[in-house]
Parts: structure tokens; C-alpha cells; sequence
């Protein structure tokens, strides 16, 4: 009896799932098609923006300058920083990132995300110093 009931259960849930999640691409810059990545995806209610670069001079200005364009894509999906629930962000220099950390909380409003914080030997450019990309949870 029990293995039956347990069989049942298995089929009804397996009869409950759905293979037809929605997946939006979309692109900020005519080179990301040619690089082969898509700056956001949404699928289902789950945004990822991949990693942000800046080439402003100094690490405190990629700093903010990333953290703003990630704010400005979150506004085309009405939402804000609080949204974001997990950061990754790829550093050459996290002493510079660890002494930069006042100017990344000013960005949240005391609720932040799971993070990251990884040094890297180098990023896609010379001059980019960080890289941050954010994984963020729509209504």
C-alpha cells in the first residue's frame, strides 16, 4: 500500500511540473552578440545581470559608476537594490574593494545581498579594476 501511494504521489507531482519557463534575453550593447553573452536574463521571476564594468580612472569611481548602471538596468524591471540577493565581485586589488566598502553599502539601504568578493589576476580590460555581476528577485 505504501509503495503504491508513494508511486501515486511521484506521478501526480511529476504530471504537476511545467518545461515551459519563459526565458527573456536582453542585450545593452550591440557587443555583447559579438562577445556571445546577454547582459540580463530573466527566467521566471529571477533577474541575472552579468558582470558590470566601468572604465572610469580611479577604483572608487568604477565603484560607483558600476553600482549605478546596475541601478538603472533594476529600474527597467521596477525594482531597486533591496531586490538584489546575491553580488559577485571580481577584483585585481581587495584591499582597495575592503577600504571601498562604505562607498558599495551607500548603495543598499541596510539590506544586503549574499556576496562575494573574489581578486582576480586580471579582468576582460587592463583598466577595468572590478567587475560585479548580481543575481535579484522580482515581485
Amino acid at each position: 500500500m505504501n509503495k503504491f501511494l508513494l508511486l501515486s504521489c511521484g506521478i501526480f507531482l511529476f504530471g504537476c511540473t511545467t518545461t515551459d519557463q519563459v526565458i527573456e534575453r536582453k542585450s545593452y550593447h550591440s557587443w555583447e552578440n559579438d562577445i556571445g553573452y546577454s547582459q540580463v536574463v530573466k527566467a521566471n521571476n529571477t533577474l541575472y545581470i552579468s558582470g558590470i564594468t566601468s572604465e572610469e580612472s580611479t577604483f572608487e569611481n568604477q565603484l560607483d559608476d558600476i553600482y549605478n548602471t546596475i541601478k538603472k538596468i533594476l529600474t527597467d524591471y521596477n525594482v531597486g537594490t533591496n531586490a538584489i540577493v546575491k553580488e559577485v565581485i571580481f577584483t585585481t586589488d581587495i584591499e582597495k574593494l575592503k577600504a571601498s566598502n562604505t562607498t558599495r553599502k551607500a548603495h543598499f539601504s541596510d539590506r544586503y545581498p549574499a556576496s562575494s568578493w573574489v581578486e582576480v589576476k586580471r579582468l576582460w580590460s587592463k583598466s577595468h579594476l572590478l567587475e560585479i555581476e548580481v543575481v535579484v528577485a522580482l515581485p
